[in-house]
């Protein structure tokens, strides 16, 4: 079993990045699309069905 490690603001901003900007910035919208096609737990959700998400905040207040 894995612990939990906390860290506090400060030294999250001392830690040095372990994230590939490379890769990140050019990786394309085709390329996600295909990751996403080929992940059986990730809906591919419609344009029309997009439009009908609403952020969990205004569900629970009834906006």
């Amino acid at each position: 079993m894995s612990k939990i490690k906390r860290y506090t603001l400060e030294e999250v901003e001392q830690m040095e990045s372990r994230s590939d900007q490379k890769k990140f910035d050019e990786t394309t919208e085709k390329d996600i699309l295909e990751q996403s096609m080929s992940d059986p737990d990730t809906p591919i959700l419609t344009e029309k069905e997009l439009k009908e998400m609403k952020p969990a905040s205004e569900r629970k207040s009834g906006k």
